[in-house]
Formats: C-alpha cells, sequence, structure tokens
C-alpha cells in the first residue's frame, strides 16, 4: 500500500505546535518522530513511535500523531492537565531535607506512608541516597533504582558521584521513555525513613530520551531471573505497596496489605513467557473498545504500570484494532480476580491522560498471547494495593478528592 505524506505539522490550542516527519528505519520499521514546541524558545519536547512499514497507512499515521501532539503538549508536568484538584507539584527539591512520612518501616512498624505527588505524567517521592537528596518516580513497570548521572538539577537532584562501586558490570538499559549506559554503584539508602545499606543502584552515564523528558526511576518490580541486577525491592524487606492516588499517598509494608478474604486479581509470572523480570501483569477477561469487545483467539494480558500515563499495547493488537475500531476514544478492561469474578478499569478521551501508543515487547511470542500496559488514566480513582510477594492486586474504590 503506499504511504500518503502527512502534512509538515499541526497546531494544538495553548500555542503547541508540532512537526512530524518520518524516515525508514533499518528494521523494517518507520520511526514517526514528532517534536512539540510550546511555552519558551527551550520547551521543546521530541517523541518517536517506531511503527511497522506493514501497517502504513494515513489512518494510523494520524492516530499517532494527534498522540504525540497531546502526549507532548502535557509532557511538562506529566499529565498536568489531567490532574485537577491535585496538589501542585514542588518545582524543585525540599531543601530541608527529604520528605519524613509519618514513621519507619521496622520489625515494629509494618506501614509507612509517603507523600506522593504528580510528576512528569507519574507520581514522585524523594528518598536520599548516602546523604545526597533526590527524587524518583514510583514506578511498577522497572525493577531498579536508577539516578540521572548526566545533568544537575533541581526536579531530579544533583548527583554527584555518590556511592561505592559495586563491582558490577555497567550495561546498556532501555525504558519506554529512555535508554542509556548505565554504571551501577552502592551505598546507604534513605527511602520512607527507612535505611538500607549497601544497596545496589544504577546511575545512567548517558541517556537518549524516546519521549519527553527522562527521568529517575524508583523501580518497584521485585523479582528477576538469575544474573539480573539486583532489583530494589530484593534489597529491602518491602512485601507490600499501596497507592492510594486519590490521597496522594505512597505506603511500603514489610507484611502483605491486602486481606485474604480480598477477591484480588492475582499476578502472572511473565519470566514463563520469556520476561527478565516478574511484572505486575495480570489475566484479561474482556477488552472493550469504543464500546465494542475486541475479539482474539490469543490470551491476552495487562501490566499495570506507574510509571506510565496513558495505554500501551503490544503492536500485534494495537494495529488491528486501530484499524477496525477507527481509533481509541474510550477503553473497558475487564481483569480476572481470584474467584473468577472480573474488576473492570476504564478510560476514555476526555482525559488527557488517556494516550495510546503501540509497543514491542522483545520477549513476547505474540503468536502465543497479546500484553497491553495500563497507566494511570485507569488507576488513579483507585487505591491500589501490590502484595508483592504473594502475587496479588487489589484496586479499592475511593471517592476521587
Amino acid at each position: 500500500m503506499s504511504c500518503q505524506p502527512l502534512p509538515r505539522s499541526l497546531s494544538l490550542s495553548r500555542g503547541v505546535r508540532i512537526s512530524m516527519t518520518r524516515y525508514s528505519h533499518a528494521a523494517g520499521r518507520v520511526n514517526i518522530r514528532g517534536e512539540a514546541t510550546g511555552h519558551g524558545k527551550d520547551d521543546t519536547y521530541p517523541y518517536h513511535v517506531p511503527t511497522p512499514k506493514r501497517y502504513l497507512r494515513r489512518d494510523v499515521f494520524k492516530h499517532l500523531a494527534t498522540a504525540i501532539l497531546l502526549a507532548a503538549a502535557i509532557g511538562e508536568g506529566g499529565g498536568a492537565s489531567g490532574a485537577e484538584g491535585r496538589s501542585p507539584k514542588p518545582s524543585q527539591i525540599s531543601q530541608s531535607g527529604i520528605l519524613e512520612p509519618e514513621m519507619a518501616l521496622s520489625e515494629r512498624s509494618s506501614v509507612v506512608e509517603i507523600p506522593m505527588y504528580p510528576c512528569e505524567g507519574s507520581y514522585c517521592v524523594e528518598y536520599g541516597v548516602e546523604g545526597g537528596r533526590f527524587r524518583g518516580v514510583l514506578d511498577t513497570g522497572s525493577p531498579f533504582l536508577i539516578l540521572d548521572g548526566t545533568a544537575c538539577t533541581s526536579r531530579w537532584g544533583c548527583y554527584k558521584g555518590e556511592g561505592a562501586k559495586s563491582g558490577l558490570e555497567d550495561t546498556f538499559e532501555r525504558y519506554a521513555s529512555q535508554e542509556g549506559d548505565v554504571e551501577w554503584k552502592q551505598g546507604l539508602l534513605n527511602f520512607g525513613g527507612s535505611s538500607f545499606r549497601d544497596l545496589v543502584f544504577g546511575v545512567f552515564k548517558q541517556v537518549e530520551g524516546k519521549g519527553g523528558e527522562g527521568a529517575a526511576l524508583i523501580g518497584l518490580v521485585k523479582d528477576a531471573r538469575q544474573g539480573i541486577r539486583p532489583t530494589l525491592l530484593q534489597q529491602t524487606n518491602i512485601k507490600s505497596l499501596r497507592f492510594d492516588f486519590p490521597g496522594q499517598r505512597f505506603s511500603i509494608s514489610n507484611r502483605p496489605l491486602v486481606p485474604r478474604s480480598a477477591d484480588a486479581v492475582p499476578i502472572v509470572d511473565t519470566r514463563k513467557m520469556g520476561a527478565p523480570v516478574r511484572h505486575y501483569v495480570v489475566r484479561v477477561g474482556n477488552l472493550n473498545v469504543n464500546g465494542r469487545t475486541v475479539s482474539s483467539s490469543k490470551p491476552i494480558y495487562a501490566m499495570i504500570d506507574s510509571g506510565t500515563t496513558g495505554m500501551y499495547i503490544s503492536d500485534g493488537l494495537f494495529y488491528p484494532v486501530l484499524r477496525d475500531f477507527r481509533g481509541f476514544r474510550e477503553c473497558e478492561v475487564d481483569l480476572l480476580t481470584e474467584k473468577g469474578n472480573s474488576k473492570t478499569l476504564k478510560a476514555s478521551r476526555p482525559d488527557p491522560q488517556f494516550l495510546v501508543f503501540p509497543v514491542n515487547f522483545p520477549w513476547l511470542d505474540e503468536s502465543k498471547a497479546h500484553l497491553i500496559v495500563l497507566g494511570l488514566a485507569f488507576m488513579d480513582r483507585y487505591e491500589v494495593t501490590f502484595d508483592v510477594d504473594e502475587g496479588r492486586i487489589d484496586f479499592a474504590d475511593l471517592p476521587k478528592l
């Protein structure tokens, strides 16, 4: 099929404009690239979405161009335009010290609350490494504590070489929004008022952003294959995580927080699918887009990812749905529970966080299964609890503040 050219540029309200280009990619994919310039001469956000050549159609380009444009428009403040009623994010890291929780995590006190706030399309907290103060995105989609060693900013902190050599070789780490070479250090971590000694963490030595501004990450995926670098939670006594999104509170616990009687959603071990870690992935019963049920001969799984704003869909499912359903105006996802019921998460176009992109998971065999990623647009009305060691997730309905 011939590929019709896109307009060279598109405009949004509030003075945001995006220029679109596309160029061939060696792996049989085309990179749809956008740069939106908004409120100042340095206010530019690059985005690119690799797309298989066989899906090159004008309607596909139009959808992805619009999604890129909207992502760029809300990139500053991380979807802040979709955070009406939330507390404003601090413009810089607290100078008076790490935000103090109510109580430190210990054998005596098993639950600690930590204030969190919207930032960069996710939620952030503050922590300390060897006396340095940093801010990071709470990310249930990745496993490591990662600092940005390439820049000194009031937003993420100023890394000055804190920590000792860990003895581990450098690695190349790839995330949805950034990738680069990582050096592995170790040192004292202050997180949630608790201290964890000789904790291994990563530092980006060089980083390339792939969509919006990169971020420092607090990876909350615990279990990994042998040979993977130590995950953050593997090095702590944290067994459960709770996100109270309406109340903007994050809790850590050294005991399970989901009652045994609760009809929770069980976690599937993605290492059996070839993934290097056990992501917080669950089984999908039904996927509804624009009021219609998506038919699939293969099972569909959903990753619950606090580090994602909207939604990602694996390539093999994204493009057929985009073609047949003419875009993504609304989406309902029924997650299967332990007792055979379902928990429905939904998001729709009025929420500016609801942006849908294709994604390729190198470890996923799409001849056997499809995978979608559900971000904050699906979660921020709930109190979401991850019992990490028990392999259970609970979504409690809460009134939105």
